[in-house]
C-alpha cells in the first residue's frame, strides 16, 4: 500500500453536548489516494465529528493530523447547501482565491460539472434544483478545487436507489481519474458497500476495526462489529476437539479455524453463507430447521429459519429456485460451508 494522504493519530477529544460529553478516541486512522474509506457506525457513534477532525476543522487538544499532499481537504455536508445564483457561479465560488485567470476559471468549472453530468444545467439558478441534481452541484464544487482529501457525510440521503446507482458509478469513476484519497461516513451498511475500498467500524465513539472490506465483512473483531456489518447470525458456543463449534448437545457447526478445544465464544455466519440444502452438497450439514418467515423485496427473499431454539437468517434471489416454492412452516435442512463461518472468542466479545 502507498504512503497515506492523510492520517490522524492518537485522537481523543471530549465535546460537550446539551446530552452530555461525547468522546471520540482514534489510536490511528488513514486515507490514501484513489481510494475509499467507508466509516459506518450507528447513529451517536461520532462519524461526524470524525469527519470534521480529518477534514482538519476540529481544534486537537490530544492528537494529530498531518497531511502529505498537497491540495485541500474537501467536506460535503451531509445537507447539500447552495449559494444564490446560477450552478456555475456555485461551483465558481470554489475558485475564490486561487489566482487563476477567468479563462482558466471558467474551464476549471465546466469539467467539474461534465464530470458529475450537470453541464447542462450550468445557467440554471441553483435554488431550481431537485436533490440529486444538488448532491451533484456540491460535489462539482468540491472537486472544481482539485483537493488531495474528499470527506463526504451520508452521500446518498434522500437519493432512490436508481440515484445512488447512477452517483456511485460517477464517483467511482472520478475518484480513479483524480486520484483523491476519500472517506464516507455512513450507518447504511448497504450503501457503505456501494463504495468501500475499507471499512472502519465506529462503535461509541472508537474505531473497533479497519481494513479491507472483504477482511471485515468476514472477520469482524466483536460481535458489535458483526452486527455492523451484516453478519446477523450470532451463536454462542464451545469449541470440540475436532474443530467444529457445539451450541448443544444436537447442534455443531464446522469451523474454519481451530480454536482451544473447550474455549467459549460465539459463531458468526452471514446470512447469505448459510444455505438452505436442497440436496446439492453445499457445504456440512447443520441439522433441521424451519421456516419462520419469508420477505420479498423484488429482489431478494430474506428468510428466517428456527434452528436449535434460535432465528437464524439466509437470502435467496427472489422469484427463481426454492424462494418461488417455499412457505412458512416447511421443514428445511440447513448447511454451511467451513470457510464461511467466522469465530468469535470470548464469552461475550461486545
Amino acid at each position: 500500500m502507498s504512503e497515506p494522504v492523510l492520517t490522524v493519530r492518537d485522537v481523543d477529544l471530549v465535546r460537550a453536548s446539551r446530552a452530555g460529553a461525547f468522546r471520540l478516541r482514534v489510536d490511528e486512522l488513514s486515507l490514501y489516494r484513489g481510494e475509499v474509506l467507508v466509516v459506518l457506525g450507528p447513529n451517536g457513534a461520532g462519524k461526524s465529528t470524525l469527519l470534521r477532525v480529518l477534514a482538519g476543522l476540529e481544534p486537537l487538544s490530544r492528537g494529530s493530523r498531518e497531511q502529505r499532499a498537497g491540495g485541500a481537504a474537501a467536506l460535503v455536508f451531509q445537507r447539500p447547501a447552495a449559494f444564490a445564483g446560477s450552478v456555475s457561479h456555485n461551483v465558481r465560488a470554489a475558485l475564490l482565491g486561487s489566482g487563476l485567470s477567468r479563462g482558466d476559471a471558467q474551464q476549471r468549472v465546466r469539467a467539474a460539472l461534465d464530470r458529475f453530468d450537470i453541464g447542462h444545467l450550468a445557467a440554471r439558478r441553483a435554488a431550481t434544483l431537485s436533490g440529486g441534481e444538488l448532491r451533484r452541484l456540491v460535489l462539482a464544487r468540491a472537486f472544481a478545487a482539485l483537493p488531495a482529501v474528499l470527506l463526504l457525510d451520508e452521500p446518498y440521503d434522500d437519493l432512490d436507489l436508481a440515484g445512488q446507482a447512477a452517483l456511485t458509478l460517477d464517483l467511482r469513476r472520478v475518484i480513479a481519474e483524480t486520484g483523491v484519497a476519500v472517506a464516507v461516513v455512513t450507518h447504511d451498511l448497504r450503501r457503505a458497500l456501494l463504495l468501500a475500498d475499507r471499512i472502519a467500524a465506529l462503535i461509541g465513539g472508537r474505531v473497533r476495526q479497519q481494513g479491507p472490506r472483504a477482511e471485515v465483512l468476514a472477520r469482524p473483531a466483536s460481535r458489535a462489529v458483526a452486527r455492523l456489518v451484516g453478519m446477523d447470525n450470532l451463536v454462542a458456543a464451545v469449541a470440540d476437539p475436532d474443530g467444529w463449534g457445539r451450541v448443544d448437545d444436537a447442534h455443531r457447526v464446522p469451523l474454519a479455524t481451530t480454536p482451544p478445544a473447550g474455549e467459549i465464544g460465539w459463531i458468526g455466519i452471514r446470512p447469505e453463507h448459510l444455505k438452505l440444502d436442497v440436496g446439492r452438497g453445499e457445504g456440512e450439514a447443520i441439522g433441521k430447521g424451519r421456516v419462520e418467515s419469508l420477505v420479498d423485496d423484488g429482489i431478494t427473499t430474506h428468510v428466517r429459519v428456527a434452528w436449535a431454539g434460535l432465528e437464524l437468517r439466509t437470502h435467496l434471489l427472489a422469484g427463481r429456485g426454492l424462494a418461488r416454492t417455499l412457505s412458512i412452516g416447511d421443514p428445511m435442512s440447513l448447511s454451511v460451508r467451513p470457510e464461511c463461518v467466522h469465530w468469535i472468542p470470548g464469552p461475550d466479545p461486545m
